[in-house]
């Protein structure tokens, strides 16, 4: 074997194990984001193989496949992107995520607020913690 195949081989051995954990990603998941990570991961990881292919075979008939992978793992990552930032917004009718959402309850988070800074106690507050930079005065 020539130095030339064993570097194609440990090339080859590298991208499918990349190919491997991708695909293990994308099925495990846990989310979304996750999953479309580990597909552009997949996705170029296909482009590296075709890559490799042309350098190695000397073809430059594979890059319209390059072209169409790239445009389609961009394409992809945007309109996930889109989908999840829609279902992010919060309805703006909602209040019970946000304790301040409604006027209401300003009255009862400010009382929260006042019985947990009485609960405090100078020896657990640090110095550092209550100056906004952190540097100590001269």
């Amino acid at each position: 074997m020539s130095a030339h195949q064993v570097l194609l081989w440990a090339v080859g051995v590298l991208l499918t194990l990349s190919a491997a954990l991708a695909v293990y990603r994308i099925v495990r998941g846990p989310t979304i984001l996750d999953r479309m990570i580990a597909s552009d991961v997949l996705l170029t990881t296909l482009m590296l193989v075709v890559g490799t292919e042309m350098v190695a075979e000397g073809r430059d008939d594979l890059i319209p496949v390059l072209l169409v992978l790239a445009g389609t793992a961009a394409f992809a990552t945007i309109a996930v992107a889109r989908s999840v930032s829609k279902h992010d917004r919060r309805d703006p009718d909602d209040t019970s995520v946000d304790p301040l959402g409604t006027v209401d309850d300003a009255a009862g988070v400010l009382k929260r607020a006042l019985a947990d800074s009485e609960a405090m106690d100078d020896a657990s507050l640090d110095v550092d913690d209550l100056r906004p930079t952190g540097r100590r005065e001269p």
